[in-house]
């Protein structure tokens, strides 16, 4: 037997329980108790949901021990004990991209979730934790005191190096272009376009130029010099200024990305520093879903990446033909 095993087995699991009647009764009075939300949002039970509950229904599974890495905490298996938590579980299933069910509450009043990849998710006053990667993981993980990992949105922000002597906007047109090709190769998205902002009084005044631009097609290279015209000739044409303002480029999903990996953004400005007028300044962003998972593994890539370019200055034809 596995240590997971023999925690769960001292609370009365084992291989191949099925109390099919008793989970199957308390995941329907779970959903007849909870009227939808505004929203339409409502408990559904889908397969890993049913798979759980009939596998884990009705134990109490104790603390074993002070702890490993943050306070053990014992927990009962019961859907009824977290079923008026719809709303917080639908927003962070809403970020997941994927539906969860509640599975039951800790001794420390965290509640209890399981998704349709049979993961297994906790909400406290602390905030919102994935516990395993599987529900016999995550309910082991408590019981022993397992630091869980955090959900939650993260950015990072890189100062960009200069490689054309002094031209900031095209330092931000290829540093914008590298970060789309990062994006691509990670697999995150793939984006069409770029959205354009020029704000006036560095940042601080209005919105003189927002528009979007279709990316051109080609290398990154031949991407350049069109990307660099169509930018100048929409400044020109709104009888913006670079002079004094802020100019951001920013890479957004394309229409039919779906979360969690929707939520990443990357963006690049230049003007925002009167001191430094010059300065590039690059971000990766990405919402509370793409923080675990795929979509977390590929963006922390994305961001190894990025600030690999950032220290050192490659050309796009060193970073095209990365074996990374």
């Amino acid at each position: 037997m596995t240590p997971d095993q023999d925690l769960l087995t001292a609370a009365g699991w084992h291989d191949g329980r099925d109390v099919r009647d008793d989970a199957m009764s308390a995941a329907l009075k779970t959903i007849a108790l909870v009227e939808p939300v505004a929203d339409g949002a409502a408990w559904v039970l889908f397969p890993a949901a049913e798979q759980a509950l009939r596998a884990f229904h009705g134990l109490r599974i104790p603390a074993a021990g002070p702890g490993r890495d943050v306070a053990a905490t014992g927990c009962v298996i019961d859907p009824t004990e977290a079923r008026n938590a719809l709303r917080p579980f639908a927003l962070l299933g809403e970020a997941l991209g994927c539906q969860l069910f509640p599975l039951g509450r800790t001794d420390t009043d965290a509640l209890l979730a399981v998704d349709e990849q049979g993961r297994l998710f906790s909400i406290d006053h602390g905030g919102r934790w994935l516990l395993g990667e599987t529900v016999r993981e995550g309910l082991t993980a408590l019981a022993e005191g397992v630091a869980p990992r955090r959900i939650a949105a993260r950015r990072w922000i890189w100062p960009a190096p200069s490689t054309t002597g002094g031209q900031p906007l095209l330092d931000a047109v290829r540093t914008v272009l590298v970060a789309v090709y990062v994006l691509h190769h990670r697999r995150v998205y793939s984006a069409r376009e770029l959205r354009l902002t020029v704000t006036a009084l560095r940042g601080i005044g209005v919105e003189s130029l927002d528009r979007t631009i279709p990316l051109p097609g080609g290398s990154l290279d031949e991407s350049v010099t069109p990307l660099v015209a169509a930018v100048e000739a929409l400044i020109e044409s709104e009888g913006a200024t670079a002079q004094g303002s802020e100019l951001k480029v920013s890479i957004g999903a394309p229409p039919l990305a779906t979360a969690p990996r929707s939520s990443v953004t990357c963006s690049v400005r230049t003007g925002h520093s009167a001191a430094m007028p010059t300065a590039i300044e690059l971000s990766l962003s990405a919402g509370m879903g793409a923080s675990v998972g795929g979509a977390g593994a590929a963006v922390r890539l994305c961001a190894e990446d990025l600030a690999k370019y950032t220290r050192q200055a490659r050309t796009f034809t060193e970073l095209g033909d990365s074996p990374r």
